[in-house]
C-alpha cells in the first residue's frame, strides 16, 4: 500500500492512467526489492516530478528500461 500511495504522490500533477500508475508503482517496486541506492530512487522520483504528462512519465520509464542506451 505504502508503494501505491507513493506513486499516486509521483504522479498527482499528472492525470496518469491505471497503467502508468502501475508501472511507476512497479518500478519504485523494484528499487526497494533491490535495495537501489538511495540517489537512484531519488532521481527517479524526481524524473517522474519533472514530467509533464502521462506520455513523458512512460518515457522516462522505457528508457530506464533500455539495455541499449550505452
Amino acid at each position: 500500500m505504502e508503494i501505491y500511495q507513493n506513486a499516486c504522490d509521483l504522479l498527482s500533477h499528472v492525470s496518469p492512467s491505471p497503467l502508468t500508475l502501475a508501472r511507476v508503482a512497479g518500478t519504485l517496486l523494484v528499487y526497494r526489492v533491490q535495495d537501489t541506492e538511495l540517489e537512484e530512487s531519488q532521481w527517479f522520483n524526481n524524473q517522474v516530478k519533472q514530467c509533464l504528462d502521462q506520455e513523458e512519465v512512460e518515457e522516462l520509464i522505457e528508457s530506464i528500461h533500455r539495455t541499449d542506451a550505452l
